[in-house]
């Protein structure tokens, strides 16, 4: 019976392993890391077994797995302490809730004591476990929602605090499992902790998932009223420019038939005066409006960018265009480009005057569209696990912006490359997007 009921603990590990490396991909397989991590669960639970500390193995098998799925999935250490968490609490209130209920239908406490039986009800309950959490999945926390969540590290450290909380409770309440105690009194004490265990702690996660989506709401909708912002002030612009041109057309009539006149007259200097003249007038009167790309909404955020570049004496260059033959959508080409940009920005006002650039570069080929961003900063770059961390004080309202741009990209099956020169003190990204042909 052990034999089998460590075969079924090994799959159920696995799944859940599997299930985060989805999420969660790690950059190459993991497949030996796995095995040994399975082995290792194993004969924690054959050793503790044989010492009659089974009681334990709840929290020697978390750190297993947290440690497992630190190292074979794309998690950090506080990612896979959840999710390590999570599997083993699921599977302990599963055999819990299970246990206790064959004890209250056969009035014994059989149950607590005898280990085939205590194994059989585990095979039983491993299953459910991971049935119960299919559930979740396809109903209140999705696989999007649960990797947005975990990637919120304040929400994330209180769901935490919980699991640790519950992990102590459990193990105590398990340790009473081998003690002479009253039978009834411990299954009743047993089944409640179980099922309040699993409900506070999807209860805490659905919780926190839903704080996690109401800030992330809150910023996208302070980005898209920026956007709206820049389009107004570029709309007006151009207002002006019409405006202006209008104006000097008004003036223009008049001036082509005194023009006219005088070279009929022959006097070809005054002539030439006057053409002088109004071009100079033009120059004076007339807006330029300038153009950084083919399209009216990208050439929104180029304008608001310049004008920025200009105020903060920011070296500005830009030869971009709107990507054809793409599943790229223009409001998320919008948020691409205005997230990259910000972090550009904020990146040159910590480096010198005299140091500033921002260069905007897009190429496009048969296969891909290439948008490149080059700027200086000011040599200090956070990277953690091969991604960039903001270093604003505030975590937990900052630092999504790059977050964003990878998530959009890679959803259409693009990737971001970032190249770091701390000696010239450049940073640069490139957003490759696949083109698509019907």
């Amino acid at each position: 019976m052990i034999e089998l009921t460590m075969l079924v603990i090994i799959l159920y590990y696995y799944s859940f392993i599997f299930y985060f490396q989805k999420i969660f991909p790690p950059k190459k397989a993991k497949h030996i890391q796995i095995l040994i991590s399975m082995l290792i669960v194993v004969f924690t639970y054959l050793s503790l077994y044989k010492v009659n500390m089974l009681w334990a193995a709840m929290i020697a098998i978390i750190a297993i797995m947290t440690v497992s799925l630190r190292l074979t999935t794309g998690m950090n250490w506080l990612q896979a302490l959840y999710g390590g968490a999570i599997c083993v609490i699921s599977a302990y209130c599963a055999r819990g809730i299970l246990i206790s209920i064959f004890s209250f239908c056969f009035a014994t406490h059989i149950f607590l004591n005898d280990a085939n039986l205590y194994y059989t009800i585990t095979i039983f309950a491993l299953p459910v476990s991971l049935l119960f959490f299919y559930i979740l999945r396809i109903t209140i926390i999705p696989d999007n929602k649960l990797k947005t969540f975990l990637s919120n590290s304040s929400q994330l450290k209180f769901v935490i605090v919980y699991e640790v909380i519950a992990t102590i409770n459990l193990t105590i309440i398990n340790f009473g499992r081998v003690l002479s105690l009253d039978a009834v009194w411990y299954t009743e004490i047993a089944l409640t902790a179980s099922i309040l265990t699993i409900g506070m702690l999807i209860y805490s996660t659905y919780q926190s998932i839903r704080s996690t989506e109401i800030i992330e709401y809150r910023l996208k909708a302070q980005m898209l009223e920026e956007q709206f912002n820049r389009q107004l002030l570029h709309y007006k612009s151009y207002q002006r420019y019409t405006d202006s041109f209008l104006k000097f057309k008004h003036d223009y009539k008049s001036l082509m038939t005194t023009l006219k006149s005088i070279l009929r007259a022959g006097e070809i200097d005054k002539a030439i005066n006057l053409i002088d003249n109004i071009h100079d007038d033009m120059n004076k009167k007339v807006q330029v409006h300038k153009k950084y790309s083919d399209s009216v909404v990208l050439d929104a955020i180029l304008q608001d960018l310049a004008n920025i570049c200009e105020e903060e004496k920011i070296h500005f260059t830009s030869k971009a265009f709107s990507p054809k033959n793409t599943e790229l959508t223009l409001i998320d080409a919008v948020r691409v480009i205005s997230n990259i940009t910000n972090n550009a920005v904020e990146a040159c006002l910590r480096t010198p005057v005299s140091e500033r650039f921002i260069d905007i570069l897009c190429v496009s080929d048969a296969q891909w569209a290439m948008l490149q961003i080059r700027n200086s900063y000011n040599g200090d770059v956070i990277l953690k696990n091969g991604k960039l961390i903001t270093t604003k004080t505030n975590k937990n309202i900052h630092g999504f912006g790059l977050g964003i741009v990878k998530d959009i990209v890679e959803g259409i099956g693009g990737f971001v490359t970032y190249d770091i020169d701390s000696k010239k003190k450049i940073f640069q990204i490139r957003v490759h997007i696949p083109k698509v042909y019907e």
